[in-house]
């Protein structure tokens, strides 16, 4: 069996092997935890990004280690949103639109400067 890459998408089967639940419990967890946004194909082939992955695991990990109840888990999920949401509103730092910027880059090192500098501000 080939290795997939952390970043590859993974289907359901992969999922389910990778978090350690059935395929029917990610099914169920799909209608009880919005914040889960795997993509559906046509046909309803199911494909799990890197970061629905580690939600699940952490919502694996609410449920089974910590026991909390699914209603738990969702307002703890909610609220572990809201606080990334109120941190990047008060983030006073601003980048210009592409569409406004008057900026021309003269080497490619400029550019992957700008784009690292972009990352570390959305991933704070």
């Amino acid at each position: 069996m080939i290795k997939k890459s952390p970043e590859a998408y993974r289907t359901i089967g992969e999922a389910s092997n990778e978090i350690g639940v059935p395929t029917y419990v990610l099914r169920f967890w799909e209608t009880k935890f919005k914040q889960v946004k795997l993509i559906k194909r046509p046909g309803g082939r199911r494909f799990y990004k890197p970061e629905d992955i580690k939600l699940l695991l952490k919502i694996k990990n609410f449920l089974k280690n910590d026991g909390l109840s699914i209603k738990q888990v969702n307002e703890k999920l909610n609220s572990e949103i809201d606080n990334i949401k109120s941190n990047n509103s008060n983030n006073n730092e601003y980048i210009t639109p592409v569409s406004e910027e008057k900026t021309t880059f003269k080497n490619k090192d400029e550019v992957l400067n700008r784009l690292n500098k972009i990352l570390e501000i959305l991933s704070k």
